[in-house]
C-alpha cells in the first residue's frame, strides 16, 4: 500500500517508513560508491624525461595515479627489442615505495616499418621483452604500436598471445589502441581486434585525442562526442572494465595566414600564454573543450616546450581545462570503464590534480562527501538538472534561491529549450537565470512580487518550494489535508501551503526533521531542494506542465 493512499497511518509509523525508503537506500549507497571509488584505475604516461622529472611529476599528482608508464622500450631496425638509457631500476623502486604500479611501454614512435619488424620477430620478441619486465621487477608492460594496417592485424594480434605466454603471472599486459568512432576496418584503425585483444590483455588504452592534428586543419585535440563516440564502440566488443580511457594534457594551435599548423602544445603552456598576453579565451560548446586567441608581438618572447619561441602572429589555440577533463572523465563512470589515462604527465598544470579522483569516480563535487544527499546530487548532476557553484562545490548546506529555484524545476521538467518570454521582471534582466525565471514564469510555475520584481536572490522557504512543486504535479484531492503530520503545520496556521505540504509529503517527496517538525518559514537548503526534486522524478502521476493546465500563479506570502 502506497503512503499517500494509507490516510490512517499514525505519524510514527510515516516516519519510520519514510526513514526506510529514503535513509536506508541512501546508506547502501553510501557503501557502493564508496566501493566504486577503488574501482577506477588512475594511469599517467612519463614521455621524454629522466627518473628526476619521473617522480617529479608524480609526486605533482598528490595520491591521483595508481599506474605509470615510462618510456623504456623501442624497437630496432632489425625486429629486435631496445632499451633506452632511461631504463632505472630506482625509479621502479621508488614508484612501488610509493604504491603505485609500474607499467613501461613499448613503442614504434609511429613507424610502420618498425613496428612490422617487431611483430614479424614477434616469438623471440616477446621472450626478451618478458625477461626485461621480470628484471626491472616491473608489474606489466604496456603495447603501444602505432601506424600499422588491417594487414597486420592477425599478426599484432598473435603478438599479443605469444607476449601472454611469456610473461610470468601477476604481469599485466596494456594494450594501447586508436580511437574508432567510425567503426573503421582499414587502415590504422584496421590494425586492432578490439575483440581479441580485449581477451588476451589486462587493459585496453584507447587513445581517444588526436582528432585534430599536425597538418589537419583546426578543431579539438578530443571534441567530446568523439571521445564518447570512441567509448561506444569499444564497449561493444571489450568488457568496459578493462577499458582504460586516454584523455589528452596537451593542445593545439594554428598560426592564422600560415600553410600549416596543428603543432601540440601542453595544457600548462596554453594557459601561461593565454594569461601573461593579449589573449581571448572561452570554452567552445560544442567541441566541450578551451579555446584562445592569441597575440604575439615582435618583442614577446613567448617559450613553448621550453625553448621553442613563438614568432609574431595570431594563434588559434585548441586544448584542455578542468571543464572539458572532467566531461571526459565522466565517461568512466558513465560506462563502467576501468578508469583513466592520461599523455602526458607534466604537460598538465598542477590544478588539474586538485579534483582529478572526483571527476574520476564520477563525484562531481569536492564539498559532498558524507552529506547526506550525495547520492541524489550525483544522480541529478548526471541528469543535466543541476550545477555547481565556482570552485567545483555545490554548496548542500546552502541556502536555495528564487532564481536557483526556477531554474531546477525547468530543467526537471524539460523546459529549458522553451522559448520563453523577454525579461517579464524588470530585475531579471542580464541576469543568469533570466531565461529559466521567464520560462517558469510562463507555464505558470513561478510568480513575481509587487512592481514586476523577481527578487531573484531571494531565498525560498519550505513551505513555498512545497507550493512551487506542488504547482506541476498532476495530483488529484484524493489527500485527507487534515492529517496532522507535522506538528507545526496546519490548514489554520499554513492557509496557503498546507495541501501543498501534505501532498508532497503524502506522496513520499518531501519530508520533515526527525522531531516531527515540518518548519515550513525556515530556508531549504540546496540538498533539501535537490531531494525533493528527486522525489519529484519518482512521482508516478505525472506534471502538468503546459500552460492551459498551469493556470494559476504561485502565491507569495507577503514579507
Amino acid at each position: 500500500m502506497s503512503i499517500r493512499s494509507n490516510r490512517s497511518m499514525t505519524k510514527k509509523r510515516y516516519t519510520y517508513i519514510l526513514f526506510l525508503k529514503v535513509c536506508l537506500p541512501f546508506i547502501i549507497a553510501i557503501f557502493a560508491y564508496q566501493s566504486d571509488i577503488c574501482a577506477y584505475e588512475s594511469i599517467a604516461y612519463l614521455f621524454a624525461g629522466n627518473t628526476t622529472t619521473y617522480i617529479k611529476n608524480v609526486e605533482r599528482t598528490g595520491t591521483n595515479i595508481q599506474t605509470v608508464c615510462p618510456d623504456y622500450f623501442e624497437i630496432n631496425s632489425d625486429g629486435t627489442l631496445k632499451n633506452t638509457i632511461k631504463v632505472d631500476p630506482l625509479f621502479v623502486q621508488t614508484m612501488h615505495a610509493k604504491n603505485i604500479k609500474v607499467v613501461p611501454y613499448l613503442s614504434n614512435n609511429w613507424d610502420r616499418s618498425l613496428g612490422r619488424a617487431a611483430v614479424a620477430n614477434r616469438k623471440s620478441f616477446c621472450a626478451e621483452l618478458a625477461g626485461q619486465i621480470t628484471a626491472l621487477q616491473c608489474d606489466g608492460v604496456n603495447i603501444d604500436l602505432q601506424n600499422l594496417t588491417e594487414s597486420d592485424k592477425d599478426n599484432l594480434t598473435d603478438f599479443i598471445r605469444l607476449l601472454r605466454a611469456a610473461l610470468p603471472s601477476g604481469k599485466a599486459i596494456m594494450v594501447c589502441v586508436a580511437p574508432n568512432p567510425w567503426n573503421t576496418t582499414t587502415g590504422w584503425q584496421g590494425s586492432y581486434d578490439y575483440a581479441a585483444l580485449g581477451n588476451l590483455s589486462d587493459r585496453l588504452f584507447i587513445m581517444a585525442y588526436d582528432e585534430h592534428y599536425t597538418g589537419g586543419t583546426p578543431g579539438a585535440v578530443a571534441s567530446f562526442s568523439f571521445v564518447e563516440k570512441s567509448v561506444s564502440y569499444a564497449v561493444k566488443y571489450v568488457q568496459p572494465s578493462k577499458i582504460i580511457l586516454g584523455i589528452p594534457f596537451y593542445g593545439r594551435y594554428w598560426k592564422q595566414g600560415s600553410q600549416t599548423g596543428g603543432y601540440g602544445i601542453t595544457v600548462s603552456d596554453a594557459e601561461r600564454l593565454v594569461s601573461s598576453y593579449t589573449a581571448k579565451s572561452w570554452y567552445d560548446e560544442t567541441a566541450q573543450c578551451a579555446r584562445a586567441t592569441l597575440t604575439i608581438s615582435e618583442t614577446d618572447n613567448a617559450l613553448i616546450w621550453g625553448t621553442n619561441k613563438l614568432s609574431a602572429g595570431i594563434y588559434d589555440i585548441w586544448y584542455e581545462n578542468e571543464a572539458s577533463i572532467e566531461k571526459k572523465l565522466s565517461l568512466v563512470s558513465k560506462y563502467k570503464l576501468g578508469g583513466a589515462g592520461s599523455w602526458a604527465l607534466g604537460q598538465e598544470p598542477d590544478h588539474f590534480w586538485q579534483n582529478y579522483s572526483a571527476w574520476l569516480i564520477g563525484k562531481p563535487f569536492i564539498d559532498i562527501d558524507n552529506n547526506w544527499a550525495q547520492s541524489f546530487i550525483i544522480a541529478l548532476y548526471e541528469k543535466d538538472i543541476i550545477s555547481g557553484m565556482p570552485g567545483n562545490r555545490f554548496e548542500p548546506n546552502g541556502y536555495l534561491t528564487r532564481a536557483q529555484a526556477a531554474v531546477l524545476l525547468v530543467k526537471m521538467l524539460g523546459l529549458q529549450n522553451e522559448t520563453a518570454e523577454t525579461a517579464p521582471f524588470t530585475d531579471t534582466v542580464g541576469h543568469w537565470a533570466e531565461k529559466g525565471i521567464s520560462t517558469a514564469k510562463k507555464y505558470g510555475i513561478f510568480e513575481g512580487y509587487g512592481k514586476n520584481l523577481f527578487k531573484p536572490n531571494q531565498k525560498i522557504t519550505r513551505e513555498e518550494f512545497a507550493v512551487i512543486c506542488d504547482k506541476v504535479l498532476f495530483s488529484p484531492d484524493t489527500v485527507d489535508f487534515s492529517e496532522k503530520l507535522y506538528s507545526d503545520v496546519s490548514p489554520e496556521k499554513n492557509t496557503w501551503s498546507n495541501k501543498s505540504i501534505i501532498v508532497l509529503s503524502m506522496n513520499d517527496i518531501l519530508s520533515g526533521y526527525t522531531d516531527g517538525t515540518f518548519r515550513p518559514r525556515n530556508n531549504i537548503t540546496r540538498a533539501e531542494a535537490v531531494r525533493v526534486i528527486s522525489g519529484l522524478l519518482d512521482y508516478p502521476g505525472g506534471f502538468t506542465i503546459s500552460p492551459s493546465n498551469v493556470q494559476n500563479p504561485v502565491p507569495v506570502e507577503p514579507r
